[in-house]
Parts: structure tokens; C-alpha cells; sequence
């Protein structure tokens, strides 16, 4: 074979070799870095964009610690601990009338606390069904509002109520709130006689109160297993009230089988002005 034909052979096959031993690793090398940068784009797009069930996760947290931080705003001091305990007769009339509430302490809930709790209320722009549903109404205590104190309240704030604390019936005759025991989940509105028929004019439709009106409040928002409180629906008569729940800016009233919805209506501080008072009116809840 002629040696210049051999040793450019030999040049050219070394030269193959070298540059295929040295560009294969290289490019491997340059693959696993791909790779490598790949998967840490990867884990870093994992944890930049949650899960959808993390996300649910996470907005329920921040709904929960804003009502959290709403309810501490309106009531910022325990009150079961702070409020004073009922007089003995007080505590007599609740133990027959409702023996499940004086199995706890019960504490008055002065007309002075009461004002300041609706004021809170009201700068935050809640309904009168948030107030009355709050944790707060779960503790385990019960709390006594007198006719007074219901009294200071309707007359310093416009709520929008069902169990309206006074106005007048079909027949023209004035009624009143006598007292509202709460607690443990629990609420009853009394009045001083059974059977109160009145217009309800926001609602446009007759509502039926009897002298006791219970609901049950398991959460925030929500009245349900309602009792003694009752609707004239057409063509239905007379229907029972089941729960009143707020969802959202709606409130959903179940009647029966019916349900009716209308957009909550915050509470609103009445103008200043004298208090006209109710002819007839006893100064005490006479059942106690």
C-alpha cells in the first residue's frame, strides 16, 4: 500500500476517533443538563401553581380568618366572662320557661352593651341575622336581653327581622319583644301574648308570632329549625317558617316546602331623636 496513501488513511480515521470520543460526551453532557433544568422548571412550577384542592384549601382559610377578624371587630371582649350574672328572679323566670338555658350561667346583656355591639355591627355593614348567629351565641353561657334593653336597641337601629321587637298587629294594637334568652346555640324570642299577626311592608306579606319564637343557630348566617313563627302564603294559608339563612348578600327564608330570597339589608343607625313611648305598655316582662 503507498505510504502517503496510508498515513492520510490513518490521519483521517484518528481524526474521526478523536472528534467522536470527544463531541459524545459533551453532547450527552449538554442533554442532562436539559433534562436537569426541565425537571427544576418542573418543581418549580409545581409549587408556584397549587393544586385545586390546595387552592380551595387556601381560599376557605382566608374567608375563615376574615369572618374571624369581622366577629372580633363587633365583639371584642369575651363576653361570658365580662357580663354580669342575672338577678335571682331573672334567673327563676329562665329556668321555667326555658330550663335548658339555666343550666349554664346566665349574664345580662345591658342595654349599654347592647347599643355598642349594634354600633359595631353597623360600621361593619352587617345584617340583623349576622349578629344574632355569631360564635359568640354558642359559648356556653346564656344571655338575657330585657324588654328595655330591645327597646334602646330598635329605637337607635332600623333591623330588618322577622321577629320585629315591636310594631302593630291587623288590628291596630301595639306588641313588643318582651325578652330574648341566648346561647348554646340556641335563640327564643318572647312576646307578651300568642297568636300576633302583623305586615311585614319591606316583605310586603303577614307574618304570625306566637309568644314564643325558637331557632336554632349552628353556624354564622343560619336559623334554622325555626318554631313559632309562621307566613301567609297564597293559595298555601298559613305556612310555618323552617330557617332563615343568609348566603352571600341574599337571604333565603324556607317556608314549608317553598323558598322565598331577598337581598340583605344591612342595619342602619335611625336618626336621633325622642323616643315615643307605647301606650299600655308593661315596663316588665310580666311572665317572669
Amino acid at each position: 500500500m503507498n505510504n502517503g496513501f496510508t498515513s492520510v488513511l490513518i490521519h483521517d480515521l484518528t481524526r474521526r476517533f478523536l472528534t467522536s470520543n470527544l463531541n459524545t460526551p459533551i453532547l450527552n453532557d449538554t442533554g442532562a443538563r436539559d433534562r436537569e433544568h426541565e425537571q427544576e422548571r418542573s418543581s418549580q412550577e409545581a409549587v408556584a401553581k397549587p393544586k385545586p384542592g390546595h387552592l380551595v384549601a387556601m381560599i376557605i382559610a382566608a374567608l375563615l380568618l376574615t369572618a374571624l377578624s369581622s366577629e372580633a371587630q363587633v365583639f371584642p371582649e369575651p363576653l361570658c366572662e365580662n357580663l354580669p350574672e342575672v338577678s335571682p328572679e331573672v334567673k327563676t323566670w329562665v329556668a321555667q320557661v326555658a330550663p335548658e338555658f339555666a343550666q349554664v350561667p346566665v349574664r345580662e346583656l345591658p342595654a349599654t352593651t347592647a347599643l355598642d355591639m349594634f354600633r359595631r355591627a353597623t360600621a361593619a355593614g352587617w345584617g340583623s341575622v349576622e349578629v344574632l348567629t355569631q360564635g359568640v351565641f354558642r359559648e356556653p353561657c346564656t344571655f338575657y336581653l330585657s324588654k328595655e334593653a330591645l327597646r334602646a336597641v330598635d329605637a337607635a337601629f332600623d333591623l330588618d327581622l322577622l321577629t320585629v321587637i315591636r310594631g302593630q298587629d291587623k288590628k291596630g294594637q301595639e306588641f313588643e319583644m318582651a325578652a330574648i334568652v341566648a346561647g348554646r346555640g340556641k335563640l327564643v324570642a318572647f312576646y307578651g301574648r300568642d297568636g300576633i299577626v302583623y305586615t311585614n311592608k319591606r316583605l310586603g306579606r303577614d307574618f304570625t308570632l306566637a309568644s314564643r319564637v325558637e331557632f336554632e343557630t349552628p353556624a354564622a348566617g343560619v336559623l334554622e329549625h325555626v318554631q313559632g313563627l309562621f307566613a301567609k302564603v297564597v293559595l298555601f294559608g298559613w305556612v310555618p317558617i323552617r330557617s332563615v339563612v343568609k348566603v352571600g348578600d341574599t337571604l333565603k327564608v324556607q317556608a314549608g316546602t317553598l323558598t322565598s330570597k331577598s337581598r340583605v339589608k344591612p342595619i342602619l343607625a335611625r336618626k336621633a331623636g325622642p323616643v315615643t313611648p307605647w301606650r299600655g305598655a308593661p315596663e316588665r316582662f310580666r311572665g317572669r
